[in-house]
């Protein structure tokens, strides 16, 4: 991702979990790769909650994960949607509602399209793509509250400490 779209998502990043999901703070003591920026959210029930923004390493996108966890610390299993609710682990927000193919990623550029199957696609002018930025980020929030949260009470339910008694 090229740097000034990256600095601008990570700055709508913090805006939208400030407003939409205050409980979750910034969390820089995980070990994630470059491109990730991770929120936490220490449930009552003693469950671990993440948000996690990741950007693409070399196109103009990115996508967010959820993850849960007893400890803490983002497990580095990575699932599908079956298991999510099941076990610890961190999934792609597009496994919630999207089931076959490739994956797809909020995409800043103009005509998306044309990005993916295009293999000489030439970059549109950044000036361009920045107002991109903020739909695509609530949008991505929206979708969190949508199946996310939910997929969140039900692990408390599930794994919390009250249903351990």
């Amino acid at each position: 991702m090229r740097s000034a779209l990256g600095k601008e998502c990570r700055k709508l990043f913090r805006k939208l979990m400030a407003v939409e999901f205050p409980d979750y703070k910034e969390d820089k003591s995980q070990v994630v790769p470059q491109g990730w920026y991770v929120w936490t959210q220490k449930h009552s029930s003693g469950l671990f909650f993440h948000i996690t923004l990741v950007l693409h390493n070399s196109r103009d996108s990115f996508i967010f994960e959820a993850g849960w966890s007893k400890t803490g610390q983002l497990q580095p299993t990575s699932g599908k949607r079956d298991k999510f609710l099941i076990e610890p682990m961190h999934i792609r927000l597009p496994d919630f509602w999207f089931f076959y193919g490739i994956e797809p990623w909020w995409s800043l550029v103009l005509h998306p399209e044309e990005y993916e199957r295009a293999l000489l696609y030439m970059d549109d002018p950044i000036e361009d793509c920045l107002p991109l930025v903020a739909p695509a980020m609530w949008e991505a929030g929206e979708k969190v509250k949508e199946f996310v949260m939910p997929a969140f009470e039900e692990i408390v339910r599930r794994h919390g400490s009250a249903s351990q008694k």
